[in-house]
């Protein structure tokens, strides 16, 4: 249940905070004073698409924060599974800056707007005009059929087996493609695959290859160097080996006279020793070397090699290696299709049975809550003032697709002697609405404690206004009902009634939000009731509907 509602800097909203309490919750104000600023502000909480125009001029950022407490324990255990907590109290938040750059939070951690979504839909279901506008379209029908059968899981198998069956089609059709173009894959294949294996290439061969081609390019240098440290070392009249010596000699006589010193004639044989080491290490080396002048054309002609498959096939031989593995891969079932053809056919009659299976028992679901449905909503429409109401639920065979096998779409006749037809052929806004709330109503789940409606009145009015009220109150009963409205004929059956107003102050408009207490709302109701002129008339009916609201 929503709680608490705070709203920063949205429109001309500069702040705003209200504690929302349970039962049936109304709004009422002016045209233009906010209303529907506070639905965009809790949308924007559940993670739908937000404009950075929403930030009040001359403001850098907005917010918007709920405190939901008594969550489901659904919901609980989702929040736990996501790492948020499983306390049956969840705050949300969203910040959105001038840049249109947005954060939002649960619980205080930052959190993906995918996953506010997620959980923000599970906590508040918010119905506006565009619900009305969505129900003319029968393609949504069969959602609400859905939800009404509760049939989930069944859903689920059928389309786990659709897509089975699917994916085994298309590996069929991609290899049922016409001769000619097989014959043609084959042969790029094929020539793809002797390129490759005619390369003869070996792992990290390039890398080994440019090791070569730089010693190769700097050949010179590294004569020039190495005869240098052997002169310096051995070969020159003055070298170092035979300085070391030198003082080989010397330590020893050093030593003689005081053996404190051994340690000196010892690091010098150490020293004599290495230096030995290297003098043989340089000899080798230049035993080994052997630069010669067409080896360096050779190695830059293979990397250019290498270079040009890299170009075709990957950026490294590792990856050429792969891409050879799959185009044999790729050729061997091109070359062994007519098997693999005959084995996929098998296989898709096989998902194909089971598919159809799984999508009888969906159709069963739906048909029996069919049944149930338009009982249930004729029995909400005739409350509703529709009394000459029929209401059915055509279930159709359509082509297999991700939602089965059915077609639904919802029938209508509002008056005597008229046939049965589709809502957009015959609904007219008042009905639409009252086509809407009960669906709602019959579909309400318990799950979602806050519901809002915005405008639900639209096209209806007098005692029909009056029955609406009274089933959005029945609906409280279950959870929180929020709604958005012009007729004092829903206003008065209120738990608790809130006013928004439009106000302007120092040169910049603000608005407030109140709740209203007993005498409040008697001005309020006379206000919608009669505009301007507040008379003793309508306050006294105003007293009348608000004593004939509280005996339901």
């Amino acid at each position: 249940m929503l709680t608490n509602l705070h709203i920063e800097n949205i429109a001309i909203i500069d702040s705003l905070d209200v504690e929302i309490t349970s039962g049936f919750v109304v709004l009422t104000g002016e045209t233009g004073a906010g209303k529907s600023i506070i639905i965009d502000a809790i949308n924007m909480l559940l993670g739908e698409r937000v404009s950075r125009d929403m930030v009040r001029t001359g403001e850098k950022k907005a917010f918007v924060s709920a405190v939901f407490t008594d969550i489901d324990e659904s919901i609980c255990n989702k929040l736990e599974e996501l790492g948020y907590g499983a306390d049956p109290e969840v705050i949300l938040s969203r910040e959105l800056s001038a840049e249109g750059k947005s954060v939002a939070r649960i619980n205080g951690r930052p959190v993906s707007v995918s996953i506010l979504r997620e959980i923000g839909t599970k906590l508040v279901n918010i119905h506006g005009q565009h619900d009305n506008t969505a129900l003319l379209d029968p393609e949504v029908h069969i959602y609400y059929l859905d939800k009404y059968a509760k049939n989930e899981a069944v859903k689920n198998e059928y389309y786990e087996a659709y897509c089975k069956a699917i994916g085994i089609k298309r590996k069929i059709e991609a290899l049922s493609a016409n001769e000619s173009e097989k014959e043609k894959r084959i042969e790029i294949l094929k020539y793809h695959i002797n390129e490759i294996e005619t390369a003869a290439l070996k792992e990290d061969e390039d890398k080994q290859l440019e090791k070569r081609q730089e010693i190769l390019a700097n050949s010179e240098k590294i004569l020039d160097s190495l005869n240098a440290v052997r002169n310096l070392l051995s070969n020159d009249d003055v070298n170092v080996h035979d300085m070391i010596a030198s003082c080989i000699r010397e330590s020893k006589l050093l030593s003689r006279y005081d053996n404190s010193q051994n340690y000196v004639n010892e690091k010098l044989i150490d020293i004599s020793e290495n230096i030995n080491e290297i003098i043989e290490n340089l000899n080798q080396y230049s035993d080994k070397l052997d630069f010669d002048p067409n080896e360096l054309d050779l190695i830059e002609e293979r990397l250019d090699f290498i270079h040009r498959l890299k170009m075709k096939y990957g950026d490294s031989i590792e990856a050429i290696f792969d891409y050879l593995a799959k185009a044999q891969k790729e050729l061997e079932s091109i070359e062994f299709s007519d098997v693999l053809l005959q084995d996929l056919t098998e296989e898709f009659k096989i998902a194909k049975a089971e598919m159809r299976a799984k999508s009888q028992a969906l159709t069963a679901t739906r048909v029996e809550a069919a049944a149930k449905l338009e009982i249930a909503m004729i029995e909400t429409l005739s409350f509703l003032e529709m009394p000459k109401v029929r209401f059915a639920v055509n279930i159709r065979n359509k082509k297999f697709d991700k939602t089965g096998s059915d077609e639904v779409e919802f029938l209508l006749s509002a008056n005597v002697g008229e046939d049965l037809k589709p809502l957009n052929k015959i609904a007219s806004g008042g009905e639409l609405s009252r086509i809407m709330l009960s669906i709602k109503n019959v579909l309400a789940d318990n799950s979602i404690q806050t519901m809002i409606f915005d405008e639900v009145d639209t096209g209806i009015s007098g005692k029909a206004a009056q029955k609406v009220a009274i089933k959005l109150k029945e609906m409280s009963a279950c959870g929180q009902v929020l709604v958005i409205t012009h007729l004092a004929q829903i206003a008065a059956y209120a738990d608790t009634h809130f006013k928004i107003v439009k106000e302007t102050v120092n040169d910049r408009t603000h608005t407030v939000l109140t709740q209203l207490s007993h005498e409040e709302r008697r001005q309020e109701l006379a206000r919608i009731m009669g505009g301007i002129n507040i008379t003793e008339s309508l306050l006294a009916t105003a007293d009348e509907m608000l004593r004939t609201s509280h005996t339901i």
